[in-house]
């Protein structure tokens, strides 16, 4: 009985050192936050935002060529898995645009919220193969990116 308590106060004060000299605990203790903006703002937007973002604009796209006119719109369960794919990417992307170093002003969050809104929405009709509430998004989603650029002068 007296071996385990021992053993049991040697693991406790193993675990506390191991938490003070952690690099990764230290640190968040330390209030440095455990994350970073890795690319710039304009490969963020290039290689995670508009591809995201694209996902929801083309269900109300056609194509027209030599063969006639195509309907972008889902059609399978692969095609509405890419759209629930896209719109959960684009939902969680948002929180990045948020980090230090990403945030350009006062006015940034409130954008960013909004966009959140939208992809969350474009997420939960996604989940739903609500396709009218997609476009709806879709076309919401052109208002609150051209807001946005317009006033960083991004356009």
């Amino acid at each position: 009985m007296m071996k385990s308590r021992f053993f049991a106060k040697v693991i406790a004060a193993a675990v506390i050192t191991f938490a003070a000299v952690s690099p990764s605990i230290s640190d968040d203790a330390a209030g440095a936050p455990p994350y970073k903006a890795y690319v710039d703002m304009k490969t963020f937007m290039e290689h995670v935002l508009s591809p995201s973002a694209a996902v929801i604009w083309r269900v109300n796209g056609v194509i027209i060529d030599a063969k006639g006119e195509h309907d972008l719109s889902p059609k399978t369960d692969d095609d509405w898995e890419q759209i629930v794919s896209g719109t959960a990417t684009l939902a969680e992307a948002t929180n990045a645009l948020m980090i230090p170093g990403r945030a350009r002003d006062a006015s940034w969050n409130p954008y960013v919220k909004k966009l959140a809104d939208a992809a969350d929405k474009a997420y939960r009709a996604a989940e739903e193969h609500d396709l009218k509430s997609i476009s709806e998004v879709s076309d919401q989603l052109d208002g609150i990116c051209a807001a946005c650029h317009r006033h960083y002068g991004l356009e």
